[in-house]
Protein backbone atom coordinates (compact mmCIF):
# COMPACT_ATOMS: atom_id res chain seq x y z
CA UNK A 1 0.00 0.00 0.00
CA UNK A 2 1.05 3.62 -0.56
CA UNK A 3 0.15 6.09 2.05
CA UNK A 4 1.19 9.71 1.87
CA UNK A 5 2.25 11.68 5.16
CA UNK A 6 2.70 15.13 6.18
CA UNK A 7 6.26 16.35 6.83
CA UNK A 8 5.27 17.04 10.49
CA UNK A 9 4.60 13.53 11.25
CA UNK A 10 8.67 12.45 10.55
CA UNK A 11 10.03 12.92 13.68
CA UNK A 12 7.29 10.66 15.24
CA UNK A 13 7.31 7.67 13.72
CA UNK A 14 11.25 6.81 12.58
CA UNK A 15 10.23 3.10 12.41
CA UNK A 16 8.94 4.03 8.86
CA UNK A 17 11.86 5.74 7.47
CA UNK A 18 13.28 2.90 5.55
CA UNK A 19 9.83 2.86 3.84
CA UNK A 20 10.04 6.05 3.41
CA UNK A 21 10.62 8.07 0.14
CA UNK A 22 11.05 11.83 -0.63
CA UNK A 23 9.35 12.98 -3.97
CA UNK A 24 10.30 16.59 -5.29
CA UNK A 25 9.45 17.79 -8.70
CA UNK A 26 9.15 20.94 -10.69
CA UNK A 27 5.49 21.40 -8.86
CA UNK A 28 5.23 20.38 -5.41
CA UNK A 29 7.19 18.37 -2.61
CA UNK A 30 5.80 15.25 -0.78
CA UNK A 31 6.63 12.46 1.63
CA UNK A 32 5.24 9.09 1.00
CA UNK A 33 5.69 5.16 2.72
CA UNK A 34 5.09 2.40 1.49
CA UNK A 35 4.23 -0.84 3.53
CA UNK A 36 2.93 -4.24 3.21
CA UNK A 37 -0.77 -4.42 3.28
CA UNK A 38 -1.16 -6.33 6.30
CA UNK A 39 1.39 -3.43 8.14
CA UNK A 40 -0.43 -0.84 6.65
CA UNK A 41 -3.77 -0.55 9.36
CA UNK A 42 -0.87 -0.03 11.95
CA UNK A 43 1.13 2.74 9.98
CA UNK A 44 -2.76 3.84 8.96
CA UNK A 45 -3.37 4.52 12.60
CA UNK A 46 -1.63 8.15 12.97
CA UNK A 47 -4.06 10.82 11.99
CA UNK A 48 -1.46 12.53 9.89
CA UNK A 49 -1.34 9.47 7.20
CA UNK A 50 -3.52 8.73 4.51
CA UNK A 51 -3.91 5.29 2.35
CA UNK A 52 -3.59 7.09 -0.92
CA UNK A 53 -3.16 3.92 -3.33
CA UNK A 54 -2.29 0.32 -3.23
CA UNK A 55 0.63 -1.28 -6.02
CA UNK A 56 -0.17 -5.17 -6.54
CA UNK A 57 3.50 -6.62 -7.65
CA UNK A 58 3.57 -10.25 -8.99
CA UNK A 59 5.84 -13.34 -10.73
CA UNK A 60 5.42 -13.00 -14.25
CA UNK A 61 7.55 -16.07 -15.25
CA UNK A 62 5.06 -19.11 -16.34
CA UNK A 63 7.19 -20.84 -13.32
CA UNK A 64 5.98 -18.52 -10.65
CA UNK A 65 4.08 -20.02 -7.48
CA UNK A 66 0.36 -20.37 -7.02
CA UNK A 67 0.96 -17.39 -4.46
CA UNK A 68 3.13 -15.28 -6.33
CA UNK A 69 1.47 -15.58 -9.60
CA UNK A 70 -0.97 -13.26 -11.16
CA UNK A 71 -3.97 -15.22 -10.01
CA UNK A 72 -3.37 -14.39 -6.24
CA UNK A 73 -4.02 -10.72 -6.88
CA UNK A 74 -7.79 -11.46 -6.75
CA UNK A 75 -7.73 -12.57 -3.14
CA UNK A 76 -5.20 -10.23 -2.26
CA UNK A 77 -7.44 -6.96 -3.97
CA UNK A 78 -10.59 -8.54 -2.12
CA UNK A 79 -9.24 -8.59 1.29
CA UNK A 80 -7.57 -5.29 1.32
CA UNK A 81 -11.12 -3.68 0.04
CA UNK A 82 -13.01 -5.30 2.63
CA UNK A 83 -10.93 -4.93 5.64
CA UNK A 84 -11.39 -1.05 6.86
CA UNK A 85 -13.87 1.49 5.23
CA UNK A 86 -12.20 3.63 2.22
CA UNK A 87 -9.09 1.74 2.86
CA UNK A 88 -7.73 1.25 -0.22
CA UNK A 89 -6.47 4.36 -1.78
CA UNK A 90 -7.26 5.07 -5.36
CA UNK A 91 -4.85 7.85 -6.59
CA UNK A 92 -2.54 5.45 -7.59
CA UNK A 93 -2.86 2.29 -8.69
CA UNK A 94 -0.73 -0.38 -10.53
CA UNK A 95 -0.57 -3.48 -10.97
CA UNK A 96 3.34 -4.87 -11.64
CA UNK A 97 4.13 -8.02 -13.36
CA UNK A 98 7.89 -8.60 -12.59
CA UNK A 99 10.31 -10.52 -14.71
CA UNK A 100 14.36 -10.49 -15.29
CA UNK A 101 14.86 -9.87 -19.07
CA UNK A 102 11.83 -9.70 -21.43
CA UNK A 103 8.23 -10.03 -20.73
CA UNK A 104 6.89 -13.72 -21.02
CA UNK A 105 4.34 -12.79 -23.24
CA UNK A 106 5.99 -10.96 -25.48
CA UNK A 107 6.66 -14.33 -27.56
CA UNK A 108 4.06 -13.80 -30.02
CA UNK A 109 2.04 -16.23 -29.40
CA UNK A 110 -1.81 -16.15 -29.52
CA UNK A 111 -1.53 -18.03 -25.92
CA UNK A 112 0.35 -14.73 -24.60
CA UNK A 113 -1.65 -12.49 -26.24
CA UNK A 114 -4.92 -14.01 -24.99
CA UNK A 115 -3.31 -13.92 -21.48
CA UNK A 116 -1.89 -10.20 -22.03
CA UNK A 117 -5.79 -9.33 -22.82
CA UNK A 118 -6.97 -11.04 -19.50
CA UNK A 119 -4.63 -9.63 -17.01
CA UNK A 120 -5.41 -5.84 -18.93
CA UNK A 121 -8.84 -6.42 -18.26
CA UNK A 122 -8.58 -7.75 -15.12
CA UNK A 123 -7.20 -4.89 -14.01
CA UNK A 124 -9.51 -2.08 -15.92
CA UNK A 125 -12.23 -3.58 -14.25
CA UNK A 126 -10.81 -2.65 -10.55
CA UNK A 127 -8.90 0.53 -11.67
CA UNK A 128 -5.34 -0.31 -11.88
CA UNK A 129 -2.81 0.10 -14.99
CA UNK A 130 -1.41 -2.66 -16.09
CA UNK A 131 2.63 -2.72 -15.89
CA UNK A 132 5.11 -4.91 -16.95
CA UNK A 133 8.38 -4.40 -15.68
CA UNK A 134 11.75 -5.89 -16.41
CA UNK A 135 13.95 -5.79 -13.51
CA UNK A 136 17.25 -6.49 -14.89
CA UNK A 137 19.68 -3.99 -15.10
CA UNK A 138 19.57 -3.44 -18.12
CA UNK A 139 15.60 -2.99 -18.27
CA UNK A 140 15.81 -0.35 -15.29
CA UNK A 141 18.13 1.58 -17.11
CA UNK A 142 16.17 2.20 -20.11
CA UNK A 143 13.68 4.02 -21.12
CA UNK A 144 13.43 7.02 -18.87
CA UNK A 145 13.96 9.71 -21.45
CA UNK A 146 11.08 8.53 -24.01
CA UNK A 147 7.85 10.33 -23.82
CA UNK A 148 5.56 7.54 -23.80
CA UNK A 149 7.34 5.54 -20.97
CA UNK A 150 7.30 1.85 -20.33
CA UNK A 151 8.46 -0.90 -17.67
CA UNK A 152 10.12 0.04 -14.58
CA UNK A 153 10.76 3.85 -16.09
CA UNK A 154 6.65 3.52 -15.87
CA UNK A 155 6.61 2.66 -12.14
CA UNK A 156 9.19 5.96 -11.63
CA UNK A 157 7.01 8.24 -13.79
CA UNK A 158 3.98 7.43 -11.81
CA UNK A 159 5.11 7.12 -8.57
CA UNK A 160 6.65 10.67 -9.14
CA UNK A 161 4.22 12.44 -11.01
CA UNK A 162 1.05 11.41 -8.76
CA UNK A 163 -0.36 14.13 -6.18
CA UNK A 164 0.17 12.55 -3.08
CA UNK A 165 -2.50 13.65 -0.06
CA UNK A 166 0.88 15.25 1.35
CA UNK A 167 2.02 17.21 -1.29
CA UNK A 168 3.26 20.59 -1.19
CA UNK A 169 2.85 23.34 -3.80
CA UNK A 170 6.32 24.77 -4.83
CA UNK A 171 5.80 28.53 -5.06
CA UNK A 172 5.98 29.80 -8.65
CA UNK A 173 7.96 32.43 -9.58
CA UNK A 174 7.08 36.03 -9.09
CA UNK A 175 5.74 37.86 -12.39
CA UNK A 176 8.25 40.71 -13.46
CA UNK A 177 6.75 44.64 -12.68
CA UNK A 178 5.00 46.40 -15.20
CA UNK A 179 6.54 49.74 -16.12
CA UNK A 180 4.04 52.60 -15.64
CA UNK A 181 6.07 54.74 -17.96
CA UNK A 182 4.60 54.15 -21.27
CA UNK A 183 7.74 55.04 -23.43
CA UNK A 184 9.56 52.38 -21.26
CA UNK A 185 7.13 50.11 -21.78
CA UNK A 186 6.67 50.05 -25.62
CA UNK A 187 10.71 49.78 -25.21
CA UNK A 188 10.32 46.68 -22.85
CA UNK A 189 8.06 45.00 -25.51
CA UNK A 190 10.27 45.21 -28.16
CA UNK A 191 7.32 45.62 -31.05
CA UNK A 192 7.99 47.70 -33.72
CA UNK A 193 5.37 48.99 -36.23
CA UNK A 194 7.48 47.66 -38.71
CA UNK A 195 7.03 43.83 -36.93
CA UNK A 196 3.47 44.49 -36.00
CA UNK A 197 3.39 45.06 -39.90
CA UNK A 198 5.08 41.90 -41.15
CA UNK A 199 3.01 40.22 -38.62
CA UNK A 200 0.10 41.01 -40.50
CA UNK A 201 1.14 40.21 -43.86
CA UNK A 202 2.16 37.20 -42.57
CA UNK A 203 -1.15 36.10 -41.07
CA UNK A 204 -3.10 37.37 -44.24
CA UNK A 205 0.12 35.01 -46.40
CA UNK A 206 -1.23 32.17 -43.69
CA UNK A 207 -4.90 32.52 -44.62
CA UNK A 208 -4.65 32.80 -47.77
CA UNK A 209 -2.39 29.57 -47.87
CA UNK A 210 -5.23 27.46 -45.81
CA UNK A 211 -8.13 28.99 -48.17
CA UNK A 212 -6.56 28.14 -51.35
CA UNK A 213 -5.97 24.83 -49.98
CA UNK A 214 -9.77 24.69 -49.09
CA UNK A 215 -10.79 25.82 -52.37
CA UNK A 216 -8.65 22.95 -54.26
CA UNK A 217 -9.88 20.14 -52.14
CA UNK A 218 -13.90 21.58 -52.64
CA UNK A 219 -13.05 21.88 -56.40
CA UNK A 220 -11.29 18.09 -56.31
CA UNK A 221 -14.44 17.32 -54.29
CA UNK A 222 -17.12 18.91 -57.31
CA UNK A 223 -14.66 16.81 -60.05
CA UNK A 224 -15.00 13.97 -58.52
CA UNK A 225 -18.95 14.10 -58.05
CA UNK A 226 -19.19 15.23 -61.63
CA UNK A 227 -17.67 12.23 -62.69
CA UNK A 228 -19.44 9.99 -60.84
CA UNK A 229 -23.04 11.24 -61.56
CA UNK A 230 -21.75 10.94 -65.11
CA UNK A 231 -20.88 7.41 -64.91
CA UNK A 232 -24.12 6.87 -63.10
CA UNK A 233 -25.90 8.10 -65.92
CA UNK A 234 -23.92 6.50 -68.47
CA UNK A 235 -24.73 2.82 -66.56
CA UNK A 236 -28.39 4.54 -66.63
CA UNK A 237 -28.56 4.55 -70.48
CA UNK A 238 -26.96 1.23 -71.16
CA UNK A 239 -30.03 0.05 -68.65
CA UNK A 240 -32.66 2.15 -71.01
CA UNK A 241 -31.25 1.07 -73.94
CA UNK A 242 -31.80 -2.41 -73.01
CA UNK A 243 -35.42 -1.94 -71.54
CA UNK A 244 -35.76 -0.58 -75.71
CA UNK A 245 -33.93 -3.48 -76.89
CA UNK A 246 -36.70 -6.04 -74.94
CA UNK A 247 -39.84 -3.55 -76.32
CA UNK A 248 -38.90 -3.90 -79.66
CA UNK A 249 -38.59 -7.92 -79.41
CA UNK A 250 -41.38 -7.98 -77.79
CA UNK A 251 -43.10 -5.87 -80.09
CA UNK A 252 -42.09 -8.26 -82.67
CA UNK A 253 -43.03 -11.82 -81.64
CA UNK A 254 -46.55 -9.79 -80.41
CA UNK A 255 -45.67 -10.90 -76.64
CA UNK A 256 -47.09 -7.17 -75.48
CA UNK A 257 -50.33 -5.85 -76.25
CA UNK A 258 -50.59 -2.65 -77.83
CA UNK A 259 -51.17 -0.16 -75.18
CA UNK A 260 -48.11 -1.38 -72.91
CA UNK A 261 -45.61 -1.40 -75.93
CA UNK A 262 -46.54 2.57 -76.05
CA UNK A 263 -46.72 3.07 -72.62
CA UNK A 264 -43.23 1.13 -71.94
CA UNK A 265 -42.13 3.01 -74.75
CA UNK A 266 -43.21 6.65 -73.90
CA UNK A 267 -42.11 5.76 -70.26
CA UNK A 268 -37.99 4.52 -71.79
CA UNK A 269 -38.27 7.77 -74.35
CA UNK A 270 -38.45 10.41 -70.91
CA UNK A 271 -35.81 8.06 -69.16
CA UNK A 272 -33.65 8.84 -72.63
CA UNK A 273 -34.20 12.32 -72.61
CA UNK A 274 -33.69 13.33 -69.03
CA UNK A 275 -30.39 11.23 -69.40
CA UNK A 276 -29.51 12.70 -72.31
CA UNK A 277 -29.83 16.48 -70.34
CA UNK A 278 -27.77 14.94 -67.23
CA UNK A 279 -24.71 14.08 -69.93
CA UNK A 280 -25.21 17.39 -71.47
CA UNK A 281 -26.68 16.42 -74.49
CA UNK A 282 -29.86 18.10 -74.51
CA UNK A 283 -30.13 19.45 -78.05
CA UNK A 284 -29.97 22.89 -77.67
CA UNK A 285 -26.80 23.55 -79.59
CA UNK A 286 -28.23 21.53 -82.53
CA UNK A 287 -31.59 23.65 -82.42
CA UNK A 288 -29.48 26.75 -82.47
CA UNK A 289 -27.35 25.96 -85.13
CA UNK A 290 -30.21 24.53 -87.51
CA UNK A 291 -32.35 27.90 -87.04
CA UNK A 292 -28.76 30.17 -87.69
CA UNK A 293 -28.56 27.86 -90.78
CA UNK A 294 -32.00 28.30 -92.04
CA UNK A 295 -31.70 32.25 -91.38
CA UNK A 296 -28.91 32.47 -93.61
CA UNK A 297 -30.35 30.31 -96.19
CA UNK A 298 -33.50 32.71 -96.22
CA UNK A 299 -31.08 35.97 -96.79
CA UNK A 300 -29.40 34.04 -100.16
CA UNK A 301 -30.72 36.07 -103.42
CA UNK A 302 -32.80 33.15 -105.56
CA UNK A 303 -31.24 30.38 -107.11
CA UNK A 304 -27.52 31.25 -105.06
CA UNK A 305 -27.03 28.00 -102.92
CA UNK A 306 -24.92 28.16 -99.73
Amino acid sequence: AATSTSSSSNESNKSNDQHRIAISNRYFDASVIFAALNESESVGEESSIVEDGIILVFDSSPTASQDASFDSLSTLHDNAEKSIDNYLGDLLRLCVGVSFGPSPLADGTKAGEEEYSRRVLWCLDRGYEYVEADMSPIGMESGHDERDKEGFARIVEAISSCMWSSHVMKKRSQPSKVVSDSSSADDNTGTKPSDQKSDDEREKAAVANLMEGVDQDTETKIKDEEVRQQEMAFHQLESVIADAKSIRAASQDNSMSDEERRKRAGDTALRMMELFEKLGFDGDDEEDEDDSDETEASSLPDGVES
